[in-house]
């Protein structure tokens, strides 16, 4: 074949490739040794990160998904009714478990891994995860307050507008049964929202809904108690306690009056129940200051 340049014959040895022979051996070339070991090296820190979470504890998860809300550690903790310095303990350990350097990075992990759980176990023509979906109980609970709230201020209407609505007696009996009617409503919501998480230890799923657990010395307090237990508090008992009456609650709630704190009477609600996944029977107890109207 004579050469463009210089005119000369030049004998070759092999045939021209065409395009779908040297892209073939491009591909070929290309694909070793490089991009396994790139593939491998993800792979590995994968493993690592899903082994990481796996470690993880339910109150060290919670802790990482209100992180990643671009929550301070002090929010946190009011959410949570525990101190911010828990929170900091647990972001710590969350941290350790993933091998990260940033609480972000390993909530970001965290809801990578969740994420990925959801995608996977099911496919998107049926129907979502009955895990990821509030339980008929939780639904009942949640209609219930919802119930018992529109309830008491409808007896509360009625007993500043009729001597006797209903036949319900003097006014103090009508006010004690709104404040009963309530704290059975507060007392179904912090049952339902409790959890026990992998180490045996409860928690709380979702923060109460009044605010005024949060608020310290509100007169509305919230406990959760075992034996042998770190009691569980709301934020708004500070570093009090409630009393738990002994063998009370542990059929129906029990609810009765309280003097225990020198400058407050409370009202108080007593269940006790034996949670999913725990060998511990747990009060709840529920406590509002009694001389307070709504």
């Amino acid at each position: 074949m004579p050469d463009a340049v210089n005119g000369r014959s030049i004998a070759y040895s092999e045939p021209f490739l065409d395009h779908h022979s040297r892209r073939k051996n491009l591909t070929r070339f290309t694909n070793r040794p490089y991009f396994p070991w790139h593939r491998s090296s993800h792979n590995r820190r994968r493993m690592q990160d899903i082994t990481g979470v796996e470690k993880l504890t339910e109150r060290e998860k919670v802790c990482l998904r209100e992180w990643l809300q671009h929550k301070s550690a002090k929010e946190i903790a009011i959410d949570l009714g525990i101190t911010h310095h828990a929170v900091e303990k647990r972001l710590k350990m969350a941290r350790l478990k993933l091998n990260v350097g940033s609480s972000l990075e390993a909530a970001r992990i965290l809801a990578a891994y969740e994420d990925y759980g959801r995608t996977t176990s099911h496919s998107p023509d049926l129907s979502p995860n009955p895990a990821q979906r509030p339980s008929l109980v939780s639904r009942l609970i949640a209609w219930r307050a919802i119930a018992v709230g529109c309830l008491a201020a409808a007896l509360l209407i009625l007993a500043f507008t009729s001597e006797d609505p209903a036949g319900l007696g003097t006014e103090a009996n009508r006010i004690e049964k709104v404040y009963d009617e309530q704290l059975t409503a507060h007392l179904d919501a912090l049952i339902a929202a409790a959890e026990i998480g992998p180490d045996g230890e409860i928690f709380l799923t979702r923060p109460m809904g009044d605010s005024r657990f949060i608020e310290p010395g509100s007169g509305f307090y919230w406990q959760i108690s075992a034996d042998d237990r770190e009691d569980f508090t709301s934020r708004s008992l500070r570093s009090r306690t409630l009393d738990v009456l002994p063998n009370g609650g542990k059929h129906e709630a029990v609810i009765s009056d309280s003097s225990q704190f020198a400058d407050e009477k409370l009202r108080m609600i007593q269940r006790t129940v034996r949670m999913p996944g725990s060998n511990a029977d747990w009060t709840f107890i529920v406590a509002r200051h009694i001389d307070e109207p709504d």
